[in-house]
């Protein structure tokens, strides 16, 4: 069985809702989230009070969204291919899918004048601290990793990471965090 990380049938919600949460409030509603997948950050950032604007390319992962936030305005589609009618004053994207620069430029399509996007990214320090009991690395390129995921209940997940070495961008991790020790890091870019 591969599962994804935000598995249409995982339970858990995000806990820690930062720095999304922080960010969302700052802008100019709705936001435009990009990669939702079921929910597990998009629902307790509802919950929140926050107007967002749903985007994922993976059917099931809408159905999800769909089922559990019915009064959201929800889309199915790739990045590359989205196209809504307007743009966002913020677009967030809280996970490693906006890896290359073509992404990053398709996402930047949708903001609006001053706009800003906020993005994560996998750390590539934490992957080669090997800090991590249930992730794998498989193959390990300067630019590039494959990894295996094991969830609690045995299954695993297996994927191509693009690496982004956060010192070749100006960015922040989570707070107070060594760069061997944060998972991931955020980047947060605006049109100017």
């Amino acid at each position: 069985m591969t599962r994804v990380r935000d598995d249409p049938f995982d339970p858990d919600d995000a806990s820690d809702l930062e720095p999304w949460l922080t960010l969302a409030r700052s802008a100019k509603p709705p936001i435009l989230y990009l990669g939702a997948g079921a929910g597990r950050l998009a629902a307790p950032l509802v919950a929140a009070g926050i107007d967002l604007v749903l985007v994922d390319a993976h059917p099931e992962m809408v159905r999800r969204l769909r089922e559990r936030l019915p009064t959201v305005e929800i889309h199915e589609s790739l990045i590359e291919t989205l196209r809504l009618e307007r743009r966002f004053d913020l677009i967030i994207v809280p996970s490693n899918i906006l890896d290359r620069s073509e992404l990053v430029k398709a996402a930047a399509r949708h903001l609006a004048s001053r706009g800003r996007l906020a993005f994560e990214l996998t750390n590539p320090h934490w992957l080669d601290a090997k800090r991590h009991a249930r992730y794998r690395v498989v193959r390990r390129e300067v630019n590039r990793a494959e990894v295996e995921v094991t969830y609690p209940d045995g299954t695993i997940q297996e994927g191509r990471i693009e690496l982004v070495w956060p010192e070749d961008i100006e960015a922040s991790g989570h707070v107070d965090a060594e760069l061997d020790t944060s998972p991931t890091f955020f980047v947060v870019a605006a049109l100017g």
